[in-house]
Order: C-alpha cells, then structure tokens, then sequence
C-alpha cells in the first residue's frame, strides 16, 4: 500500500435493494479498493463504514463524486483522510464475548471498565435479541481488544470476572490465536 491515500466513509440510508452494490461500484468505478468493511441493515436504514485506498488522484475522484451520487441515493455521507494503522508492538489481541438480560448503560459500564484499565477497544459489536423461549430481551457485546504484554493477564482476569459478577454478566475473555 505504499504511496496509497486511504479513504475513510461513513454513510447511512434507506435500506433498498442494491444500495451496497451502488457504493461499491462508485470505489471501483474511481479506481479506489475497499480495505476494510462494515455493511449493516439496521432497521430500515443501510449503514456502512469503509476504508478506500487508491493512488491520490482516485481518491480526490471519489471525494468529489461521492457527495452528488450520495444524494441521489438518498445516503447521508461523512469522509475523512487517515494514514495507515501503526503497529502496535508488545500487544496481544483478545476476544472479549459478553451475554446478558439487555439492561441499559451494560455497553457504557463494559467501555467503562477496559477505559480504567488502559486497554483500547479496536472492535465492538452489539446486538440485542429474544431468548428464544421466554422472550426476554437479550444484549450481546463483542469487543477485540489489545492488551499490553506488561499487563498480569491472571490479574487483568480476575478484574474482569468481579466485574462480570458484580453486574451478572456472562462473559469470555480469550487470546486471539487465529
């Protein structure tokens, strides 16, 4: 990816047939690539973040173009120039997988947590759904995190376990080993 510009669009819209189909032929059509995506219907409502890389001149073509077929669309768009990711070196990636009844504010008290404990979040997901016999509301959250290779991991455990106790939270946290 040397002397690539990467491209970073958020975008929401009416969720209707082949709207991914109609961004991603604009990339392409720019000569720009997706690096990275996250496509989602949720609701009514198409949502999406990318990345693009292209040489400069694809990027500034995207850049100009996206805002008048984004109308035409009906898709509310947001863009910004990045550089790329720097690695992070002494980190080690973990999954972190928690269930639980959906109550309000688990998601700010989980962020909460991994915030007081120095450690970024790179990735979350969340989603609520019906158990499948009761009907309860149901929150599930997915995060990957990178943890410091100073960091005790047994203690850093033992934290979270209370935590997940003290809010009744079932939850995971695992190396990503791929």
């Amino acid at each position: 990816m040397q002397n690539q510009s990467l491209l970073v669009i958020t975008a929401i819209a009416p969720n209707q047939h082949g709207i991914a189909n109609e961004i991603t032929d604009l990339i392409a059509y720019c000569g720009c690539n997706i690096q990275q995506s996250k496509m989602k219907a949720m609701g009514n409502t198409f949502s999406l973040v990318l990345m693009a890389s292209g040489e400069w001149n694809a990027i500034a073509k995207l850049e100009h173009i996206l805002p008048t077929k984004a109308q035409s669309w009906g898709m509310t768009t947001m863009v910004q120039r990045t550089e790329p990711q720097t690695a992070k070196p002494n980190m080690l990636p973990y999954r972190v997988k928690i269930v639980a009844l959906d109550n309000l504010g688990i998601t700010k008290e989980v962020t909460a947590f991994f915030a007081e404990q120095d450690i970024d979040i790179g990735e979350m997901t969340c989603n609520t759904f019906e158990a499948q016999h009761s009907g309860t509301p149901i929150g599930e959250i997915k995060l990957t995190i990178s943890v410091s290779t100073n960091v005790i991991i047994s203690s850093l455990r033992e934290k979270f376990d209370i935590f997940c106790k003290k809010l009744n939270l079932d939850a995971s946290l695992e190396p990503i080993t791929k």
